[in-house]
């Protein structure tokens, strides 16, 4: 058995997989990103010859494999953070620009990140940066709800509907956005979603519908999940007075639907290959121990990749990563479909 990377995940997750995502490719590299976890402890010492690519479920050669944690891999990393401005994200401890610099700017060389805020639109505050005085801005910018960034305007997946009674929060329209916008930037880069709500969208759409949008792209969602506590103790207070009052209740109704649509949102992680955060509190301490996860599973994560033949009538592949021997760990992430 491999030797696990000793830093434990400090939140509850969700791992799994979905279908493969779909890409469009040419001559140029394509990679299949996955993590291996063991214990719920990252694995980071897998050779080459520890690792199946399987194309259309029949392995296939590759030509590239890194791992950034042995020194193989300077690929950039973009860091995308999506704020839902209707969850008190201002009063949340999430806004602190230092923790971002000391957590994440000093202990990756090669990490950019971008910022937007959502509700009914999303606005791009910045774009993927370096720079702490623009990263400042950016989040003085969020908290403040400034509406001087870039508007983008967020619509509704096929078949969804808008909110009846005029609800501002489009959750999943805002991260197949964000999506799309960590994807289209140039280069490649090994790119991660950070989306802070308290998982209350408004609209129809749904969890599966910004998964079908990622898998063209194949970037891990990371949902932080808002002010869950305080449901859970409002849901418990509500079934102890079911003992003694009435059978059920609206309130304990509303309740477990409302956890429901959060226990939704944090299925985000293990539809994108993920992972979801549910913190007790959140907190200046707590924000920097969920960075510290984010660098943890930047050096960790692997890439396999190969050039493509060219073909005359291009199609889709389906991509998938397996460990040689099961005892090796498990794979999280790891899957996609390309069209070469």
């Amino acid at each position: 058995m491999r030797a696990p990377f000793a830093i434990l995940v400090l939140f509850p997750c969700l791992l799994g997989a979905q279908e493969s995502p779909v890409f469009r490719a040419e001559t140029t590299l394509i990679q299949v990103r996955f993590h291996v976890t063991e214990k719920d402890r990252y694995v980071t010492d897998l050779k080459p010859e520890d690792v199946i690519l399987l194309e259309d479920g029949v392995p296939r050669p590759f030509t590239a494999f890194d791992n950034a944690i042995t020194g193989l891999r300077n690929t950039p990393v973009e860091l995308t953070l999506l704020f839902d401005t209707s969850a008190s994200v201002a009063d949340a401890g999430l806004l602190e620009p230092l923790a971002f610099k000391e957590t994440l700017f000093d202990a990756l060389g090669n990490v950019r990140v971008a910022v937007y805020g959502f509700g009914r639109d999303m606005t791009e505050f910045t774009a993927p940066t370096r720079d702490y005085a623009q990263l400042t801005a950016a989040f003085a910018a969020v908290r403040d709800r400034h509406l001087n960034g870039q508007r983008i305007e967020l619509r509704l997946p096929p078949k969804r509907k808008p909110p009846i009674g005029g609800g501002n929060t489009w959750l999943y329209e805002a991260v197949i956005a964000g999506i799309r916008a960590a994807g289209a930037t140039p280069g490649d880069a090994s790119r991660m979603i950070l989306v802070f709500s308290d998982g209350f969208g408004d609209t129809s759409s749904a969890p599966q519908d910004a998964a079908e949008v990622d898998r063209e792209f194949g970037i891990p969602i990371y949902p932080v999940i808002l002010g869950h506590r305080d449901l859970v103790a409002r849901l418990q207070l509500a079934q102890q007075r079911l003992g003694t009052e009435e059978p059920t209740s609206a309130e304990t109704l509303l309740l477990h639907s409302q956890e429901a649509r959060i226990q939704d949102f944090a299925r985000l992680a293990e539809l994108t290959g993920g992972r979801s955060f549910d913190p007790p509190e959140m907190n200046l301490l707590v924000l920097r121990q969920m960075l510290g996860n984010m660098v943890a599973l930047v050096r960790t994560e692997y890439a396999v990749g190969f050039v493509p033949a060219r073909a005359e009538a291009p199609r889709k592949h389906n991509l998938e990563i397996r460990l040689r021997d099961k005892d090796l760990g498990k794979v999280r992430g790891g899957t996609r479909t390309v069209v070469h």
